[in-house]
């Protein structure tokens, strides 16, 4: 099964297709609601806003909520799996922090099978057997059946525990049942895999691409895609890469790749080929862990042939925008086994990495940021972590959990200054001046850190965001434009959430105020805890009038963020926007 995205089939029409299918609920859901109601219903949202967001990072489509129960189609069984292993390690880095009465764990049940669709919604014995199989499951655990075990073995880091055949309640045949466990790492594979110099980083070679004929004219691109794809991911400055000159020695070797990754010291193995044909080509890339052999990302590209050049970047910018994230995913999930007292430099980064992008309390972001620093601790040199130790001083002044916004401010902005002393040919470092010119008020000096963290690296999203951030206040078309592009460069980033809300801003600053409510919503679809949301779509409510709406909006606002005051409003965001959003809010009848 291939990992194209969802779809419903026409209205009205009813039809058949092969689908993957996820199913969980709540543990103990009951009891909690029989305790407390108020606080089990909230509890259950936070933890359907999390299926949301990891069901459409990997391409999934939610189908269902009845009750306490989460139901997801996938087109890919790959997708599935990885989705229901990344819920799991979110839910379970959530609950660790909950008193035991406060905790609401879920399991999930996978299983491949038919589904007839109406009107998008599904139906079928897949359905069953996948909320048959989340029924044995344990807590904070996954159930799938031997289809999708048989069908991505080998082909996702994970551990598969098989439980024997199992009789299902209404399912005729006993099905053959697996536990499925997050992958195990291990200190050994992680020395075998790193080079000196790098902080601990494992090493990732891009293997020169098959060629597989057709069109002449296109011959030479499969050795252009490999040798684009190493610049890129190199210009990301999170991996050491190997150079194109020194894998091109395997072009024509047809060795096992654990011993091409043993020979080059590569964790990570990118392969790939090329085959054009009638007027179209075809590009498939893998991403292998060269420790075990094992593909942990695959894909496949197809496109007209008409510009050849415009051909190779738009193939190699999809290629990285998948390949980037599924490295970042396999390293986190590698160096979960690991206890801090064994974390080196890189794998202390990589853990507050995890921590910042998917923050969601303020306990988290003192964790990320204590991270960071100890990161820089073992490896002064370590310019990236002083980089996003900057972000993670932004992050509490914008979640409104900084005790003192100045000196918040000042962190951040000494913070970045490291970070560029330490590597001014880093993009992350120009990224986090920018941040930290944009909460000094300095628009200027943001916006040429921005672009000079785009021209070291095109692909980093983040100095996307940041530059629509830093352009809204003057020209908000131009922001949503450089916003738009940071979208079609990562479909699936974790910090989608944060860009549909720049898209909403610049649209409110535009006037145009129907479309950053549409922006905002889908924002807080898949993040509902941000605050800065709220007020936006408050006040782009009250300039059409609908009062109650943009009153709701900003009750809800102040219960997220209790310590809001106008004076760090004021504080963090343009003299423009400022006065829009409480004009709006004035038209809707609030008071200060």
């Amino acid at each position: 099964m291939t990992g194209t995205p969802v779809g419903s089939a026409d209205p009205g029409q009813l039809s058949r297709r092969l689908a993957t299918i996820l199913s969980a609920d709540a543990v103990g859901y009951s009891r909690r609601m029989a305790e407390d109601d108020a606080a089990t219903v909230t509890a259950l949202r936070s933890r359907r806003e999390t299926f949301r967001g990891y069901v459409r990072e990997y391409r999934g489509r939610i189908v269902g909520t009845a009750g306490d129960n989460v139901l997801a189609e996938f087109a890919s069984t790959i997708d599935a799996v990885a989705c229901a292993l990344a819920v799991q390690e979110e839910l379970a880095r959530t609950e660790a922090e909950l008193a035991p009465q406060e905790r609401l764990p879920f399991r999930i049940g996978i299983h491949i099978g038919e589904v007839l669709v109406l009107d998008a919604e599904i139906f079928g014995d897949g359905i069953n057997i996948a909320a048959r199989l989340e029924g044995i499951a344990a807590a904070g655990g996954i159930c799938a059946s031997s289809a999708v075990v048989d069908h991505v073995r080998g082909r996702i880091e994970a551990g598969f525990e098989d439980i024997g055949d199992r009789e299902l309640k209404n399912i005729p045949l006993p099905v053959r049942t697996y536990r499925v466990h997050p992958p195990s790492g291990g200190q050994a594979a992680s020395e075998a895999t790193t080079v000196p110099g790098f902080s601990g980083r494992p090493v990732i070679a891009v293997l020169p691409f098959d060629d597989r004929g057709g069109d002449p004219s296109c011959s030479y691109l499969a050795e252009a895609i490999a040798e684009e794809i190493a610049s890129r991911l190199a210009a990301f400055r999170m991996f050491p890469v190997i150079s194109h000159s020194s894998t091109l020695a395997y072009r024509e070797r047809r060795s096992d790749l654990r011993e091409i990754a043993r020979d080059l010291r590569a964790r990570y193995v990118v392969v790939g080929s090329v085959q054009s044909a009638a007027g179209r080509i075809r590009v498939t890339v893998g991403l292998v862990d060269g420790l075990g052999g094992v593909q942990i990302h695959s894909e496949r590209h197809d496109r007209e042939i008409g510009d050849v050049f415009a051909l190779q970047d738009e193939i190699v910018l999809a290629i990285i925008s998948s390949v980037e994230p599924a490295l970042g995913r396999a390293e986190r999930s590698r160096i979960r086994a690991k206890s801090e007292p064994q974390l080196d430099a890189w794998e202390s980064f990589q853990r507050g990495a995890s921590l910042l992008f998917a923050v969601r309390s303020r306990s988290e972001l003192e964790e990320a940021l204590r991270l960071f620093r100890r990161a820089r601790e073992l490896d002064r040199n370590f310019s990236t972590a002083a980089a996003l130790e900057t972000v993670c001083h932004v992050a509490f002044l914008t979640y409104h959990w900084s005790d003192d916004a100045d000196r918040s401010a000042m962190e951040a902005m000494e913070a970045a200054t490291t970070a560029l002393a330490l590597g001014d040919d880093d993009p992350w470092a120009h990224a986090a001046m920018g941040y930290a010119c944009s909460f000094a008020g300095d628009d200027e000096g943001a916006i040429a850190s921005f672009e000079r963290a785009i021209d070291l690296n095109p692909s980093l999203t983040m100095a996307y965001q940041g530059l629509a951030i830093a352009l809204t206040a003057d020209l908000p078309d131009e922001a949503i434009r450089v916003m738009e592009k940071a979208i079609r460069l990562s479909p699936r980033d974790v910090q989608m959430h944060f860009f549909l809300h720049q898209l909403a801003v610049a649209h409110l600053m535009a006037g145009r105020f129907e479309e950053a409510i549409t922006r905002e919503r889908e924002s807080l679809r898949l993040r509902g805890d941000q605050p800065h949301g709220y007020r936006l779509l408050a006040a782009a409510l009250g300039h059409l009038g609908r009062s109650a709406e943009a009153l709701e909006a900003l009750t809800t606002m102040k219960r997220i963020a209790p310590g809001f005051s106008l004076e760090i409003f004021r504080r963090n965001n343009s003299p423009v926007l400022v006065e829009l959003c409480l004009d709006g809010w004035r038209k809707a009848g609030w008071k200060p």
